[in-house]
């Protein structure tokens, strides 16, 4: 009897002790930011044979521990055509920040069509291209999926149109881009409500002062 006891006792020991142990999860089923070394390890291996995903998952592991590498990775990655560090380096950009004009400019062949042409508008660290405006097509902007994009590239057309030199632009295609981006439910209910109040001072032909960037 005492000998069955202690081997209880031994037993429910030794399940306690394997309930304490950390079990490895997949790396595939880790989140980045919390990686174990090992898939740490094996993502730093991916990442240096150029794969973008684990480039990515680099920059969400290092940005709250080491920012200095989540940029080198980031540009890095966006160099390969990430789409999220091309994102990163876009609102990232400008002068006293951490990625330079020239650099977001030289991303904008692999950037989406969106933000490549909101770029030229004068979003992120763009200055203003009144040619890119002059030639934008409302139609083919509202037919784009990238609902987020489509708002930004919506309201700065319609900041260009209220400027002092926007005359030139299409008041009704302004007007039809903003009132698509409030439709776009994918898009921040703060984007679509930018483009709600733009699209009213549109309406009343209110023009405030020149706007030339963010």
């Amino acid at each position: 009897m005492l000998l069955l006891a202690a081997l209880a006792a031994g037993g429910v020991g030794y399940y306690f002790y394997l309930r304490a142990q950390p079990v490895e999860v997949p790396c595939t089923m880790q989140q980045p930011a919390r990686f174990t070394p090992q898939c740490l390890a094996l993502a730093q291996q991916a990442a240096a044979r150029g794969d973008m995903v684990a480039m990515h998952s680099l920059v969400q592991y290092f940005e709250p521990r080491q920012p200095a590498l989540a940029v080198q990775w980031t540009r890095a990655a966006a160099r390969r055509g990430e789409p999220h560090a091309i994102s990163r380096v876009l609102d990232g950009c400008g002068a006293g920040r951490t990625y330079t004009v020239q650099e977001a400019e030289a991303l904008l062949p692999r950037a989406a069509p969106m933000a490549a042409l909101a770029f030229r508008l004068g979003a992120y660290c763009g200055s203003v291209d009144m040619a890119a405006a002059k030639a934008l097509q409302p139609p083919a902007v509202m037919a784009s999926s990238d609902a987020a994009g489509l708002c930004k590239v919506a309201l700065r057309y319609g900041l260009l149109r209220m400027s002092p030199g926007g005359a030139a632009l299409d008041a009704a295609g302004a007007q039809a881009m903003l009132a698509e981006c409030e439709r776009r439910q994918p898009a921040a209910a703060a984007l679509r409500r930018e483009a709600q109040d733009m699209r009213q001072l549109l309406a009343r032909e209110i023009r405030p002062v020149h706007v030339n960037a963010e």
